[in-house]
């Protein structure tokens, strides 16, 4: 979700939302991780891996402690490197994968409610240009290497 489809749809519901009710919020785009997967291999020039349901499934029973050990290998190290090359001391973005964030989560969430309500959604799906912008912003902040080693 666009950070403005946020505060636009908190200011919509004060008035138009009914009270003791939730509303989901969720591009119509039908976004998953594979494609969000393709917006950042464009944006970086890499190549990205996504498992189906059925592989995280399987790894889900199979040991998913080991996974997330093996994708905290794979990518600490080179994030620690790249912010100390580029001088970044503290920053709140990181690929550590928690083991926890694997298990029981939801595999999609319904945005549709809040439509019923007048909302429209002013970015309905993520794309380069705002990944891009987002990006930019965390490199003003300086949370963000601003050019890749």
């Amino acid at each position: 979700m666009h950070v403005s489809d946020v505060c636009v749809a908190l200011w919509h519901l004060t008035v138009n939302g009914t009270p003791k009710q939730v509303y989901n919020l969720a591009d119509s785009a039908q976004t998953d991780q594979g494609a969000i997967n393709k917006l950042l291999e464009n944006i970086f020039q890499i190549k990205t891996g996504f498992m189906g349901s059925i592989q995280s499934k399987l790894a889900t029973a199979i040991a998913m402690s080991l996974v997330a050990e093996t994708a905290n290998e794979k990518h600490l190290a080179p994030w620690s490197e790249l912010c100390k090359a580029k001088n970044i001391t503290n920053t709140p973005l990181t690929p550590y994968l928690d083991e926890e964030l694997l298990y029981d989560n939801a595999l999609s969430v319904d945005g549709t409610k809040i439509v019923g309500t007048g909302f429209s959604y002013q970015y309905p799906e993520p794309t380069v240009p705002l990944i891009r912008e987002v990006i930019d912003q965390f490199v003003t902040l300086g949370y963000f290497p601003g050019q890749m080693i």
